[in-house]
């Protein structure tokens, strides 16, 4: 029996009809995929613009206290992060720096090995879902409403020298199926610049310092020199400055080895900061002359810190048994006289060559008009 041909029209068109509708849920996939990746491609150009507006940030960050806050701030705000914390090893090359801008929930410091004992130097990035059953043991019960976090290993992963933590409440913000180019990018720039960050500021600061020393040589004054006092320390604060020069030194040196008179110069430097604050600035000038500039320090104070140095070095003594002696001058700036740097220093310098005028071993003060009285603070 043959077909009828309405039957096999019917066939076609129903053949059609599933076809077409074939095609136009394929076309909505279509376009719903590429909606999604365009809005990827979207987010994605978003992240990426704030990581180079962050990276911007961090290479104009001075020294590694201002790179570790700027960081901290930067990924808080432009990345929707409700956690951000260094832990860096104690141990290593930053260990020493001083990083008094971060609080302890920004900052942990951590033993050496460490980082290795976590597991962590396996892998540069880190992510994990957090639970009551499952979480990270740095993390403390404060962090408890977190839902993941992200580790990422700083420095080289044989030997890193941190952690950076980012985390979120969403427990799929970075839960491990996620990407971590991103991240991983992330650790790298961190731990480079802040790597950077630490050998420019151990650079900036050997341009500045002594070798034989270890006070302020000659360099550091520069900048400074030409400036009014209360431009350095501050306004309505009082300056004293000492200038010392060890007596005969030339001719007690002149048969000396280096290292012996390496030594003398030291044990003036290390009385001289026994009565001072260790941010007071102390200066190498020339050869065995130092200056000490103590701001917020009062006339009778600074008197007395003067001679009690006079009175600690002679009881040194050079080779041959004589004592070491020293002259020193003292000069003011009262808080209502704003003198310059260069002025107050050549005040006590010219009060020293006085002290060593009268056979030295002693301190004298230069002349002023202003000077400072003991309603200064010291």
């Amino acid at each position: 029996m043959s077909r009828k041909p309405d039957d096999a029209k019917g066939k076609v068109e129903d053949l059609s009809r599933r076809r077409f509708q074939q095609l136009a849920d394929e076309n909505r996939e279509l376009k719903a995929y590429v909606a999604e990746v365009m809005q990827r491609l979207r987010q994605n150009e978003r992240l990426f613009s704030r990581m180079f507006e962050l990276e911007s940030q961090v290479l104009k960050s001075t020294d590694p206290e201002d790179l570790c806050f700027t960081l901290l701030r930067a990924l808080r705000s432009g990345f929707e992060l409700d956690f951000v914390r260094f832990w860096l090893d104690r141990s290593s090359f930053i260990g020493g720096r001083k990083l008094d801008a971060l609080s302890e929930r920004d900052l942990v410091w951590i033993e050496e090995g460490e980082i290795a004992q976590m597991g962590l130097t396996r892998k540069r990035t880190w992510l994990m879902q957090l639970s009551s059953e499952h979480s990270f043991d740095w993390l403390t019960e404060k962090d408890s409403h977190l839902g993941s976090i992200a580790l990422l290993t700083l420095g080289d992963q044989d030997k890193p020298f941190g952690v950076l933590g980012v985390g979120s409440v969403d427990r799929d913000r970075f839960a491990p199926d996620q990407s971590s180019d991103f991240l991983q990018h992330l650790a790298q720039v961190v731990g480079l610049t802040l790597e950077h960050a630490v050998a420019r500021e151990h650079l900036a600061r050997l341009s500045v310092t002594d070798a034989v020393t270890g006070s302020h040589n000659r360099r550091f004054l520069q900048p400074h020199s030409h400036q009014p006092l209360s431009q350095w320390f501050g306004s309505k604060l009082c300056v004293a400055c000492l200038y010392a020069d060890i007596d005969h030194f030339k001719v007690f040196t002149e048969h000396l080895d280096e290292p012996a008179r390496d030594e003398i110069l030291n044990m003036l430097c290390e009385v001289m900061r026994r009565y001072v604050r260790s941010n007071d600035p102390m200066i190498r000038m020339d050869g065995d002359e130092f200056v000490l500039l103590m701001p917020g320090c009062s006339q009778e104070k600074a008197v007395e810190t003067a001679a009690q140095i006079v009175l600690d070095v002679s009881g040194n003594t050079w080779p041959d048994g004589e004592p070491v002696t020293v002259s020193i001058g003292v000069a003011f700036s009262a808080s209502g006289n704003d003198m310059a740097v260069k002025e107050l220093i050549t005040r006590a310098d010219q009060a020293m060559y006085v002290a060593k005028a009268l056979g030295g071993n002693r301190s004298e003060i230069a002349e002023s008009e202003a000077t400072c009285g003991s309603g200064d603070a010291a």
